[in-house]
């Protein structure tokens, strides 16, 4: 009886100090995210005791599908993908933290002799399907009066964007950097509308599963903490920072810099109380 005692013991001590698997968060190339890959190649998860994996995509639509499989255990993405989460699949993604808002990373492409959203009526505009994309194009063509369907939407991946408007296959796109840094590359292409004319109202965030916050939520605490982390080193090391996260989505650490600090406010961890507060910001957004 004694052995019985004794291996079930040893059973129960080894179940107890297995290590929890990586948390395993997706994203897709948007300056707001790549603070999470800074961490991760500054180590800066393992400094807080956490082991986070980031799993790298091509667009909003691949993250949040992997997620949606189960593939991941949280995302980088906008409120509107954690309403498409919820509605597509079993799972529950919960917001946990802020990373920015964009303030005119998220725009409108057009070819030559579109100079105003009100030109589009009767055009092909791309969006990338599953996404926000659609949002900001509702809210451009709501300011001038218009809605959807004065348009006709094509269903183009963010990586092909460039190719669908030389190739002549839309009028405009709906783009976000690093992609948007390219076409805008083009002098035939100019932007015709951007978030800088509605502040504050696209919103970028982390989620993770409410199954896996509940069982580990310390682990995410030490994320966030890493996260943070990683913006200080931003702070203290901006060239090296910089090079690292432009590295990743395949541009100049110039054009990134001027990404973070031009298209978007980024939210660091003092700025999440007014989120999560009184005044309930990141429920009215949703």
């Amino acid at each position: 009886m004694a052995r019985y005692l004794l291996l079930a013991a040893l059973l129960l001590l080894a179940a107890c100090s297995e290590p929890n698997p990586p948390l395993r968060i997706a994203i897709n190339p948007w300056p707001g995210y790549e603070f999470l890959y800074l961490a991760e190649q500054q180590q800066l998860f393992k400094a807080e005791g956490v082991d986070v994996k980031i799993l790298q995509f091509d667009s909003l639509n691949d993250a949040r599908r992997a997620y949606e499989r189960g593939q991941a255990d949280g995302f980088g993405g906008t409120l509107v993908e954690v309403l498409v989460a919820r509605e597509q699949s079993q799972r529950h993604p919960q917001v946990v933290h802020v990373a920015d808002y964009s303030n005119g990373g998220d725009m409108l492409i057009a070819k030559p002799g579109i100079d105003n959203v009100r030109q589009l009526v009767g055009l092909r505009v791309a969006v990338e399907p599953g996404t926000l994309n659609t949002l900001i194009l509702a809210r451009a063509l709501e300011q001038q009066g218009l809605d959807l369907a004065k348009v006709t939407l094509t269903s183009v991946p963010q990586g092909q964007m460039l190719e669908a408007m030389q190739q002549g296959r839309v009028d405009a796109v709906v783009s976000y950097p690093p992609f948007s840094l390219e076409i805008l590359k083009q002098p035939q292409f100019q932007k015709i509308f951007s978030t800088r004319e509605i502040p504050g109202e696209i919103i970028d965030i982390v989620a993770v599963d409410a199954s896996v916050l509940a069982k580990r939520k310390a682990d995410v605490q030490a994320m966030l903490r890493a996260l943070e982390a990683a913006h200080h080193y931003t702070s203290q090391h901006p060239e090296q920072a910089y090079a690292i996260m432009a590295a990743r989505e395949r541009i100049s650490p110039d054009d990134f810099r001027a990404a973070v600090e031009n298209d978007l406010k980024l939210q660091r961890a003092a700025d999440q109380a007014a989120y999560y507060g009184a005044d309930q910001r990141l429920q009215r957004s949703l």
